[in-house]
């Protein structure tokens, strides 16, 4: 899963290199990337076959409706949409967190936070967006596992 650094596990590179290439490989595409890795080390320890105890899918842990939503965005931007019953497949489980990660960065821009931190993006990805809003974004403790992650990733490349 991932290899140990300085007593924290650091992300490995599970992301599909087919969504990043379908997203447009460039520096906010492969941070994205490092982000969804931290999101998905601490969701299922990068577990693809993963199942939530709410029936969330995949390393991710998306649930149906967020699945459904993200997928809709895809098929809206031209994309192919991946149906629930397809969530064992690695491209969609990349392709879905992704556009789910981009509808939580244009929520930001929409109430003027162009630049959120990996934590508040994260805390949404775990609460949902009117949950994050009642608690202006406060990060809780899977917000800063992620955060610290993402932010560990980062130095080692």
């Amino acid at each position: 899963m991932g290899r140990r650094q300085g007593g924290q596990a650091a992300v490995t590179r599970p992301f599909s290199i087919v969504a990043l290439l379908l997203l447009g490989f460039n520096a906010a595409a492969a941070s994205d990337a490092t982000l969804l890795e931290s999101i998905a080390m601490v969701e299922s320890g990068q577990n693809r076959k993963a199942i939530g105890k709410a029936g969330e899918r995949g390393m991710y842990q998306m649930g149906k409706d967020a699945w459904t939503d993200a997928n809709a965005r895809l098929e809206g931007q031209g994309h192919y949409h991946y149906q629930w019953s397809k969530w064992r497949d690695a491209t969609a489980q990349d392709m879905t967190a992704a556009s789910h990660l981009r509808w939580i960065r244009a929520n930001f821009v929409r109430v003027g936070k162009p630049d959120p931190t990996p934590e508040q993006i994260a805390v949404v990805w775990n609460l949902g967006w009117s949950a994050s809003v009642s608690r202006r974004f406060a990060p809780n403790d899977y917000a800063i596992r992620v955060g610290n992650l993402f932010r560990l990733s980062q130095r080692s490349k």
